[in-house]
């Protein structure tokens, strides 16, 4: 599923307990500022990126998690 991918894959583990404590749910795409920290969430089923509205609005979340 990883294997020659671009983005980061995080992998949970007890000790991180990522998906409960973001709240995760399948499909979810979590943004994350440049220190590693949670930014925003987007859940990609229910959010259309063939929509430019939205693949516009994901795209300045990213910006904005650069420079936060």
């Amino acid at each position: 599923m990883i294997e020659n991918r671009v983005l980061p894959w995080v992998q949970d583990n007890e000790s991180a307990s990522v998906w409960n404590n973001w709240q995760v749910s399948l499909r979810d795409f979590v943004i994350l500022n440049p220190d590693g920290e949670y930014y925003y969430k987007i859940n990609l089923t229910e959010f259309n990126l063939s929509i430019d509205a939205n693949y516009e609005n994901i795209k300045q979340l990213l910006l904005d998690a650069r420079s936060d």
